[in-house]
């Protein structure tokens, strides 16, 4: 029998309640209760917290000694999430029990339960016939209520077409299209001068012509090809497709800091993304809780900084539990990925935290901060001092070395900096930064991150490179009690990302700075879909629904002076929620799918109704592909 089971449940009054029973003869005495959160404890009943790093805690309960068979009761008040309820995402995870001696104690947790159970959403189901089950939509299709028969069999000779189809033989697999068929019907590739990424497929009654230019207009012109025959199925309609981008950039991110995610599971994400024509993967890489990257100067980073657990530096925050876990990745796996984007039209762009989100560095070079253990300030997350200094020649040293290595490893023309979510408080107790600020006429904190941007940019620049970074190092942030911007007095050739809110991306453009449109609101997909206790997903940027990603305008309040300047738009998923594996398919399907269809054809895009039916038969394919989703 199992020495101790653990109970978690959310009380009618909204409180966390832990129960922890002895199924056993034997009596524990000083042990300790370990666990993560994503919501800040406020206050306990029944214990005491010994220990806390960001959202991990340790806790001694106000009884040390457990008896046989005995029980005992700890009551948590936590940070209210917007919408006023908790879900599957906001109770204890990894919970551990640690005897007197430090070594774990045998343990089973329950599943999260609710007082006050909130039902899941019914989503009606329509299954209403298209004529355009192509995601997303293409601009211009002329397809005819007249059919030819090919029996899912195609005949290719051209070797620009043929480089394209062993490229998918990997990803489309599964969906069991032959096309080295000689008695199948005929593809044949027309090059013309078409613009970038676009393409024009003919169905005629002898054959297909598929017409583009360049290398991403023929492997786009395959894929809509595949989703046409996956849906007719041994039938295909004449008639005509022209087909292009709107934006440009047509991106996703993955957080790879709070939770690692192999090399096999970042591929099948690049093509569940190549499927859907999104081009731009968003890596994120380092942030308080990891060091993912293997650089070579510095390698004793990712050994110790890349790794959490109990007896690790970095303690098992989100989730990960008393043994040792997490990864990093290698140069060559690295590399790796690169290579597979890059055949799927994908590039990759990496992100490095700067100077906030710093907290695993930090312990790796605790030189990066003044006199660090008298500043004792907190960022969002409950992380105390990781914040590197600006101001110190250990900073400039070693994020001269880092870029240096990221520019050798990455071909991408962008470097991704971070500088969001800097706290109040980080800079302010530094005698060095005050007597820097005074020295060079700095009124206020916020020109100091604009000094360290100029900087790092200017390190970026001289790698034949350009710098990017979130909204904060071009914008104050008002409505924040915690966070702290920049003036904006910044190189105007920094790509900012815009992700606060919906107005932050007019703000941004309005100084001159071009932009990707990722606004919390829509394109974080760790929001929760709806306010359910079944749910998963966090809420304090409301939640998102499917169908609110595709009714989403991006330009719809920005002045018509700057839609040139806005580069594209770009989902994200943050790993805080994501303990276990088996969650990651829902918060992205079908959203990312959906948001596709809002970065490519935003113009001429088919009503809800419509879009949910061609939605089903995509899911189909995904499906086919490995893929879970979400109900929709």
């Amino acid at each position: 029998m199992t020495s101790l089971s653990i109970t978690p449940k959310f009380n009618t009054k909204n409180l966390l309640e832990i129960l922890i029973k002895n199924n056993s003869d034997q009596i524990f005495s000083s042990f300790k209760v370990c666990f993560s959160l994503v919501y800040s404890i406020k206050s306990v009943e029944g214990a005491r917290i010994l220990r806390q790093t960001g959202r991990y805690y340790e806790l001694k309960t106000d009884d040390s000694n457990l008896p046989a068979h005995g029980s005992q009761l700890i009551i948590l008040t936590l940070q209210v999430p917007r919408i006023g309820t908790y879900n599957m995402s906001c109770g204890p995870e990894g919970i551990f029990v640690i005897d007197e001696n430090d070594k774990i104690i045998q343990s089973m947790k329950n599943k999260l339960t609710f007082e006050k159970e909130i039902a899941q959403t019914v989503y009606p189901t329509n299954h209403a016939n298209t004529s355009m089950p192509i995601v997303p939509e293409p601009q211009v299709s002329k397809l005819k209520n007249d059919f030819i028969n090919c029996n899912n069999s195609f005949y290719i000779t051209d070797q620009n077409l043929l480089e394209i189809i062993s490229v998918l033989e990997r990803p489309f697999q599964n969906l069991k299209i032959d096309f080295n068929s000689k008695q199948g019907m005929k593809i044949n590739y027309r090059k013309e001068k078409l613009g970038p990424e676009e393409y024009t497929i003919d169905i005629l009654q002898d054959q297909i012509i598929i017409t583009a230019f360049d290398y991403p207009g023929r492997l786009y012109a395959l894929i809509s090809l595949m989703h046409l025959i996956f849906y007719y199925h041994n039938k295909l309609p004449l008639g005509l497709i022209q087909d292009k981008p709107q934006f440009n950039w047509r991106g996703m991110h993955l957080d790879c800091a709070r939770q690692f995610h192999s090399v096999t599971q970042i591929k099948r994400l690049l093509d569940y993304m190549v499927l859907f024509k999104l081009n731009r993967f968003h890596w994120h890489l380092t942030d308080n809780e990891a060091w993912r990257l293997d650089l070579k100067s510095f390698p004793k980073l990712v050994k110790k900084f890349s790794y959490r657990g109990y007896n690790e530096i970095i303690p098992p925050v989100y989730g990960s539990g008393y043994y040792k876990y997490g990864g990093y990745y290698s140069t060559r796996e690295v590399k790796e990925i690169i290579q597979y984007a890059k055949k799927l039209n994908i590039e990759v762009m990496p992100e490095i935290e700067l100077p906030a989100h710093s907290w695993a560095v930090i312990q790796f070079m605790p030189k990066l901060l003044d006199n660090f253990k008298k500043i004792n300030f907190q960022d969002i997350g409950n992380y105390k001092n990781n914040t590197i200094n600006p101001c110190l020649q250990t900073t400039w040293k070693f994020l001269e070395r880092v870029i240096n290595d990221i520019a050798k490893i990455f071909p991408f023309s962008i470097i991704h900096i971070g500088v969001d979510e800097r706290p109040k408080g980080a800079w302010e107790g530094s005698a060095k930064i005050i007597n820097f600020m005074k020295k060079n006429n700095l009124k206020k904190f916020s020109a100091v991150q604009d000094y360290f941007v100029n900087r790092v940019n200017s390190i970026i620049r001289k790698k034949n490179k350009k710098t990017a970074a979130w909204n904060e190092a071009v914008l104050p942030v008002y409505d924040d009690d915690i966070n702290i911007g920049g003036t904006g007095d910044i190189d105007k050739n920094c790509l900012i990302f815009s992700w606060q809110n919906p107005s932050i991306a007019q703000q941004v453009l309005k100084k001159d700075f071009q932009t990707v449109i990722c606004q919390a609101q829509t394109c974080y997909f760790d929001m929760a879909y709806n306010n359910s206790t079944e749910e998963r997903g966090l809420c304090w940027a409301g939640t998102i629904e499917t169908k609110d990603i595709h009714a989403w305008q991006p330009l719809c309040n920005i002045s018509k002076k700057y839609h040139s300047s806005v580069a594209g738009i770009q989902g994200h998923l943050w790993s805080e929620t994501l303990t276990s594996g088996k969650y990651l398919d829902a918060m992205i399907n079908p959203r990312l799918a959906v948001l596709s269809e809002v970065a490519w054809s935003s113009k001429n895009r088919r009503n809800w109704k419509d879009f949910k039916s061609v939605l089903y038969q995509i899911i189909k394919i995904t499906k086919k592909l490995g893929w879970d989703n979400h109900k929709f």
